[in-house]
């Protein structure tokens, strides 16, 4: 028994599991809280060259910000109101669209919104439109001058 104590495998042994100790308690715990805020889009026609179908474009502005477009918006008038609930844990960005449409105006398609505090971080985006039952997901570095787009499937 009293050569265990003093054999260099019983050494290696007891660092390795001392490791395995410290490794676990500090490790960090998850995402951290979810913190969900609520967006009102600018609605507008879509300008020349701009997608018809619908799709949502990230945009990584200079100011840390991000504009998030949504284009491709169907049978809405600039009475309407296009919102977007955004819960953010860590780096996972998940959108819900609300649309109310309104009554008479001039016709849209196009909703912009700015997605304010994200840090210059990779970040994994999900973009779920329950009125029109479709969904995007994409992954972006928050990098100014970075363009992302994605179809609503």
């Amino acid at each position: 028994m009293y050569q265990i104590f003093h054999s260099v495998e019983f050494y290696v042994v007891l660092t390795a599991v001392a490791a395995l100790v410290v490794g676990v308690l500090c490790a960090p715990s998850g995402r951290g809280p979810a913190e969900t805020g609520f967006l009102t889009g600018y609605l507008r026609e879509s300008r020349v060259g701009e997608p018809m179908e619908p799709g949502i474009r990230v945009e990584c502005l200079a100011d840390g910000n991000v504009l998030l477009t949504r284009h491709g918006l169907a049978d809405l008038t600039d009475t309407a109101t296009v919102a977007l609930a955004v819960t953010r844990a860590g780096f996972d960005i998940s959108i819900e669209e609300r649309v109310t449409p309104g009554r008479g105006g001039e016709w849209i398609d196009t909703a912009t919104f700015i997605l304010p505090g994200l840090g210059q971080e990779r970040y994994h985006l999900k973009y779920n439109s329950r009125p029109t039952s479709t969904f995007a997901a994409l992954t972006f570095r928050n990098t100014p001058g970075l363009k992302a787009e994605r179809r609503l499937a």
